[in-house]
């Protein structure tokens, strides 16, 4: 049986778990702390929302710098 990949809807990280194996609807990311029943198996779509959560990070940190 192969396993697909998961990965986060929010940030389009790997590092997404279970939250509690017993309760296996709820998965947990460990990067950006999305909880919720949905994972993304798509590798490319979840590339484009990796792409997409790491420019709204940059963004965010760079007005954060400028308000300094």
């Amino acid at each position: 049986m192969k396993r697909s990949v998961k990965f986060c809807p929010n940030c389009g990280s790997v590092n997404i778990k279970w939250l509690n194996p017993q309760m296996w609807s709820i998965w947990k990311c460990w990067d950006c702390g999305y909880q919720g029943a949905v994972v993304i198996e798509d590798g490319e779509l979840a590339e484009e929302i990796r792409e997409k959560f790491l420019e709204k990070l940059e963004k965010e940190e760079t007005e954060s710098n400028s308000e300094e």
